[in-house]
């Protein structure tokens, strides 16, 4: 069965995620990994994930796909002990430098997206340096990913969802340029994403042109890829893994687009997929993103011209942190107060009204806000890493239940 990878920006991520259905998933240390602004990883907390990981019976694997300079190693050498007593279950590098840096450490390597392989001959290059698998650079069409997998021995990893980039494989420097932020160094300030106003005096038939408004138009700005309805093609393909973007996401992101790739994995092997893909796809709408698009698997993708704002038809409320006798333990995401909410759970939604907040001292509360520790009564089939939502209007996908009174 192909993996389900998903994103742990911080620790708590990283437990929803396997809470949610996720095979894998993969981290960062403080350093070196292409999402800085992430939650990731102190030296302590990376021991304990690899701990809780492999108790859980599922694959850990550490991010090291930073681009470095000489004056990087020193740091990244001081990192080797630890890896070695607590080694993941593979690494991901881009870097040809940290690739043989880490050759001493014998753990399994990932080449990263990042180095942008697009063929099987780069890939087969790579087996002699204690390389097991490609991430595949995300230009490539389903059928070149057909031709790639047939022809390499080497696992093959995709990335079926989460946000795009314009820059050919994320390598860009329109963010240092622009705010001394690098992007290869993983500290991007998605200066695509912002809205600009072009001039070009002897092509005025650009379509630029055509979609641009008065304000200006999003020219660099991408669709978030979801694979979703085209899945079992991907699947067909022989890939090894699939994997969701998504570090700085919050863990309703990392639950729900796992829960849903789950879903539609274990149905593709049941037969049933289809039976199920129309709904799952709304269901990932419930998440906030820009809209969506297939990416380069069917060809060139579009880039979405009109905004780069998000599209967020839930609220993230509050993540269960434990069941205490009676009651649950939240840990507050969002304010809410009393009023209709939603669970959802890795096998199903419970709709809720929740008349009473208590917070730490069990004394009543009106209103609970971000960072706070408060307790609500218990529900049966509400556990640990659950999650607690509102939704506003909506879609097709989610059916209105007779909601529990808490």
């Amino acid at each position: 069965m192909v993996e389900l990878l998903s994103p742990a920006g911080n620790f708590q991520k990283l437990k929803t995620a396997i809470h949610f259905g996720a095979d894998a998933v993969y981290c960062s240390f403080e350093d070196f990994g292409l999402r800085s602004r992430a939650g990731n990883f102190t030296l302590k907390e990376l021991k304990e994930a690899i701990e809780y990981t492999k108790k859980a019976h599922k694959k850990i694997y550490l991010t090291l796909n930073s681009y470095l300079f000489d004056k990087d190693f020193e740091k990244l050498e001081a990192f080797l002990p630890f890896l070695k007593n607590n080694p993941p279950d593979a690494l991901i590098v881009s870097d040809l430098g940290v690739l043989s840096l880490l050759q001493e450490t014998k753990i399994p390597i990932h080449i990263s997206t990042q180095a942008n392989i697009t063929n099987s001959y780069a890939a087969n290059f790579l087996k002699q340096f204690n390389v097991e698998r490609i991430i595949a650079a995300r230009e490539l069409t389903l059928s070149d990913l057909a031709v790639f997998v047939k022809n390499t021995s080497l696992d093959v990893e995709v990335f079926v969802h989460g946000a795009m980039c314009m820059a050919y494989s994320g390598r860009c420097f329109i963010s240092s340029y622009l705010t001394n932020r690098s992007a290869n160094k993983g500290d991007c300030a998605q200066s695509c994403r912002w809205k600009y106003i072009i001039f070009e005096d002897t092509r005025k038939t650009m379509p630029i042109f055509l979609e641009e408004h008065k304000e200006g138009s999003f020219i660099f700005n991408s669709y978030d890829l979801c694979a979703l309805p085209i899945l079992d093609r991907i699947i067909e393909t022989g890939v090894k893994s699939l994997k969701i973007e998504g570090r700085n996401k919050s863990e309703y992101y990392a639950g729900l687009t796992t829960k849903s790739y789950r879903k539609a994995i274990d149905s593709y092997y049941e037969g049933t997929y289809k039976k199920y893909m129309a709904s799952l796809y709304e269901q990932l709408k419930t998440v906030s993103h820009r809209p969506y698009s297939l990416g380069f698997f069917l060809g060139r993708p579009k880039q979405y011209l009109k905004s780069s704002a998000y599209l967020k038809p839930c609220t993230y409320v509050a993540i269960v942190l434990e069941r205490v006798g009676d009651k649950l333990k939240l840990l507050v995401k969002n304010r809410f107060e009393a009023g209709s909410f939603e669970f959802v759970t890795p096998h199903t939604n419970v709709n809720v009204c929740i008349d009473t907040i208590y917070a730490s001292d069990y004394s009543l509360k009106q209103v609970a806000h971000p960072g706070e520790i408060v307790y609500i009564k218990s529900v049966d089939n509400i556990d640990k890493n659950d999650i607690l939502r509102v939704c506003y209007e909506s879609d097709s996908w989610h059916l209105q239940k007779q909601a529990i009174r808490i």
